[in-house]
């Protein structure tokens, strides 16, 4: 009997390891998602942690220092989308996601900073209207922004509400004023 129970216990525990893994649907490798999605994986970016006490957004303290392996990675996504079209650079890049706090200010502001410090003039606007955070990491002021420029009806122009940050060649237009209803705008 304890033999056939050991025999058994042995079996299940395999058969649900093999379920388990069944079940996953975790990503193991970029050519998983390329498969899944048929589109190519433009870079991966490492996890960077930030240190008890740092203030700065993760953007910024991962670019402190070049050589760093979060910094090099946002240069090869730029080296990849420099190369991802016919006409080079898209002029225009979206950064979105399904879930709150995916790391969408972390790869904008990553990738702003990038094409800024390769001498792009370049214009980070942020359309987070819910919980708007780049003015924090910038340090800029948010009293004026993109709902403004939405609301105004047309009293306002994108060059009233543009910012220059303290990165070369990196611009900002930042929320603005939250809304009660980012919906209607």
């Amino acid at each position: 009997n304890a033999t056939l129970a050991l025999v058994l216990g042995l079996l299940g525990g395999i058969g649900l390891a093999f379920l388990f893994e069944h079940l996953d649907d975790t990503f193991r490798k970029p050519e998983d998602l390329e498969k899944l999605l048929g589109l190519p994986v433009l870079g991966m970016i490492p996890m960077l942690k930030q240190e008890r006490g740092d203030e700065r957004a993760i953007a910024l303290v991962g670019h402190d220092d070049p050589r760093s392996a979060f910094a090099e990675a946002y240069r090869s996504v730029r080296t990849a989308l420099q190369f991802s079209t016919a006409s080079g650079v898209p002029r225009l890049l979206a950064v979105t996601s399904a879930m709150p706090s995916e790391g969408k200010t972390t790869t904008s502001l990553s990738l702003a900073i990038q094409f800024a410090q390769a001498g792009k003039r370049t214009l980070l606007i942020e359309a987070d209207l819910r919980k708007p955070s780049l003015h924090k990491a910038l340090r800029l002021d948010n009293q004026i922004g993109l709902t403004n420029y939405l609301a105004g009806g047309g009293e306002v122009h994108p060059t009233d509400i543009t910012q220059p940050t303290f990165i070369a060649n990196l611009f900002a237009i930042l929320s603005g004023p939250l809304p009660p209803n980012p919906a209607d705008l």
